[in-house]
């Protein structure tokens, strides 16, 4: 029993393993172990988990996610969101930039000082279109950065279409909106007492995503 309990703390708890839930754990747990009753320890052990019961958002209401028809293939339709202010580290962090793809679901995430265009601009070109090519449409809300003459231009010259949510209705950019309630209950589990180190951990976090 101690050598289970020992597992499933790696497993579960453990900062690459990001306190994800009974799915996805036992999931983990197939891949290399097994026991009778894998799946009833799995259970009760995460039900139990202090971290998970207080980290769990209270809400009835589902959001209503925007959806986009007839993708063709990886990184061809983009959303992007910018989640903060958080509180500021070492680095001078605020801010976390988050990109998703629509036909496979893939999620990255940056930290940021600030989310002026020029920085939002310079990390879509670098780490996403010089890794995964030009996307065909950006989808985003209406944030300042996103509609600034910086942004559009970038758009313009690497042909992107920009298209964006409706006003006071952020739930149609909601893949994006629900992953960021995921990646801040993933974060919370980990950080320190004044929460200013969580650009450290967020690669930790998104490989457990």
């Amino acid at each position: 029993m101690k050598e289970r309990r020992a597992v499933l703390q790696q497993c579960h708890d453990n900062k690459t393993s990001g306190h994800l839930g009974i799915r996805k754990t036992l999931g983990r747990l197939k891949d290399r172990f097994y026991w009778p009753g894998m799946r009833r320890d799995v259970v009760a052990y995460i039900t139990g988990c202090e971290t998970c019961v207080e980290g769990k958002a209270h809400k009835n209401e589902r959001e209503r996610q925007c959806r986009f028809k007839g993708q063709g293939f990886p990184m061809e339709r983009i959303a992007i969101d910018i989640l903060g202010e958080l509180p500021k580290t070492a680095n001078d962090n605020k801010y976390i930039l988050v990109i998703a793809d629509y036909y496979t679901k893939w999620t990255e995430s940056f930290p940021m000082e600030n989310m002026e265009a020029s920085t939002v601009a310079n990390i879509i070109v670098t780490e996403i279109i010089c890794r995964f090519g030009v996307p065909t449409l950006i989808h985003s809300d209406q944030g300042r950065q996103f509609e600034s003459e910086l942004f559009s231009e970038m758009c313009n010259l690497l042909q992107i279409s920009k298209n964006r949510t409706t006003p006071y209705h952020p739930q149609s950019d909601g893949m994006v909106e629900r992953f960021n309630s995921t990646l801040v209950k993933m974060l919370s589990a980990y950080v320190n007492e004044h929460h200013t180190n969580w650009d450290q951990l967020l690669p930790y976090v998104m490989m457990a995503y």
